[in-house]
């Protein structure tokens, strides 16, 4: 029961007040408890050491009157007046609040008050002191109030007791002592309580600005779309601090790198536990230097693994707290590109062939029409014979089927852009391929011999001529296209193989080298560049045929 009414209770008063306000009371009502009970410690403690201070001046003095010998001749005399006389004189040097002074039978000798000499003292304390010839003190109430007595015998030189001292301080004058010595402590809670409510507040507007502004409700809904999020993506996602603690990670990064643990398991701890190499994690590049930039389509080996990355910088202009990548398997990419490239290079030749045997049957066309059908014959014959010879050349020269239907369509594409596409004749393709697939071969020659050609048809004292060299005779593959075109410009020499550089000004160029060199990297090739003579470029690759 109790537990449903502070559930109901919570859920209403999260309802209705702002995290801000809540957390302003709390820590408000927190502090005012501790003051209040200090305030009370201190007022307990003040009261008792008041009170004990008082009960030792009361005995003290009430000790010292009663050794009093001119009081003492006047007891035994029974001079009244005498007695009140000299009491009157200690009163008027003592800070107490009374002195008593009363016979052995506590029949008061004298008082404050005058009128109520002759009758017994009251309190019922003065036993001890009558009968025993103690001294102590007492809390009693009396003819003129409570108040702390300090209560002493009165003994002659006989050693007789004849009377007893009573030394008092009313309840009323401790208490205005008190207050004397509190007002000090209540003004400094007081003080206290205010600084602490203007602490609590602005600790609470610090809070909500590191929470961006957001109700605690507003940030668990927001946690809960961060995780669904994470895990229905595709791609595997990390998230890493700087130490290269781990901040987040989904089952999808998980099951590509091939780690057991579930993501909770991982979380604070380091990256290099579970993952190796880790550099493009920590922000370095592949020589080991520090570097935070984004990154976007790189090619990492990361567990045996070679992915594609992307790396995004967490934090803003101010702090660099760490980085998010993503990746996904290579080959789950290569599948689409493979099929893509495989799509565009079939429309290519096609295209290519269409525009070259329209032209070739125009021509056959115009040779029936004017009635030269043995002009027309051996047009037909030449043009089979000259393909089929390509065709044979080819296939029987690169063992890959992908890689001969490149080459095939690239010669047709030179042809119709008015270039020559020339075959080294040390040529040769006969041994499976081992440090890439054919793929990623074609991707190669692809672009370096895109590339010839627009440099070639750049340059107007150019022979329009390309040279193809692709061989895997020896332990390597190697990879030779030569060009006499424009060259390289001096400009981006030095930066020719990295993402967007390109001496192209259209937009969207500077991929095709860079893919180039990581696919060559990838496999523990060199590239080598140098100027053709006269003009023009040479691109040499090597690249061991082994299994990476």
């Amino acid at each position: 029961m109790l537990k449903t009414i502070f559930q109901a209770a919570h859920t209403h008063i999260c309802q209705k007040l702002s995290f801000q306000l809540r957390v302003a009371l709390l820590l408000i009502s927190v502090i005012s408890i501790q003051l209040i009970l200090v305030t009370v410690f201190f007022h307990l403690t003040l009261s008792k050491s008041l009170e004990h201070q008082f009960r030792t001046k009361a005995v003290i003095q009430a000790r010292e009157i009663a050794h009093n010998k001119v009081l003492i001749h006047n007891i035994e005399q029974h001079n009244i007046e005498a007695i009140q006389n000299t009491v009157h004189e200690l009163q008027a040097i003592s800070d107490a609040d009374f002195i008593v002074v009363g016979n052995k039978k506590g029949i008061r000798l004298a008082h404050p008050d005058s009128d109520k000499v002759g009758f017994p003292m009251q309190g019922g304390d003065n036993v001890r002191a009558l009968k025993y010839g103690e001294y102590y003190s007492s809390l009693r109430k009396g003819s003129l109030g409570f108040a702390i007595r300090g209560k002493s015998a009165i003994i002659n030189q006989h050693n007789e007791i004849i009377g007893v001292i009573s030394v008092g301080y009313l309840m009323n004058s401790i208490s205005d002592w008190m207050a004397l010595y509190s007002y000090p402590l209540f003004y400094a809670v007081f003080a206290l309580l205010i600084l602490s409510m203007l602490g609590a507040w602005l600790f609470t507007k610090h809070i909500k600005r590191q929470m961006f502004e957001m109700e605690p409700e507003e940030i668990a809904l927001s946690l809960r779309l961060h995780s669904s999020i994470l895990q229905s993506v595709y791609e595997g996602i990390i998230a890493v601090s700087t130490q290269g603690e781990i901040l987040s990670v989904n089952n999808r990064a998980l099951k590509t790198l091939g780690i057991a643990h579930p993501p909770k398991y991982l979380l604070g701890r380091s990256i290099t536990e579970f993952v190796t190499p880790a550099s493009f994690f920590m922000g370095s590049d592949p020589h080991g230097q520090v570097d935070i930039s984004d990154q976007q389509d790189e090619l990492i080996t990361c567990n045996g693994e070679t992915l594609v990355a992307n790396r995004v910088n967490i934090g803003d202009l101010e702090k660099h707290v760490g980085w998010v990548v993503s990746f996904r398997r290579r080959d789950d990419i290569n599948t689409l590109t493979s099929q893509i490239s495989q799509i565009r290079q079939h429309t290519e030749n096609l295209r290519v062939l269409s525009h070259e045997y329209t032209n070739r049957l125009s021509t056959i066309g115009g040779l029936v029409q004017i009635g030269a059908y043995d002009e027309a014959i051996q047009a037909i014959q030449k043009e089979t014979q000259n393909q089929q010879q390509l065709i044979d050349y080819i296939t029987q020269t690169f063992c890959s089927r992908i890689i001969a239907g490149l080459l095939l369509g690239k010669y047709s594409r030179a042809k119709e852009l008015g270039l020559q596409l020339d075959f080294d004749p040390l040529c040769q393709m006969k041994k499976e391929l081992q440090c890439m697939s054919s793929d990623e071969l074609a991707a190669i020659l692809g672009n370096l011999l895109d590339n010839a050609f627009e440099a070639t048809l750049k340059s107007d004292s150019s022979n329009k001529t390309i040279t193809l060299l692709l061989t895997d005779a020896s332990d390597e593959l190697v990879i030779e296209v030569a060009d006499n075109g424009t060259g390289i410009p001096e400009t981006i020499s030095d930066s020719l193989f990295t993402k967007g550089v390109s001496s192209k000004e259209q937009p969207g160029h500077g991929i095709g080298l860079y893919l180039v060199h990581r696919l060559v990297t990838q496999a523990n090739g060199t590239i080598l560049i140098d100027h053709a003579e006269p003009k023009g470029t040479i691109f040499s690759i090597f690249i061991p045929n082994v299994s990476t």
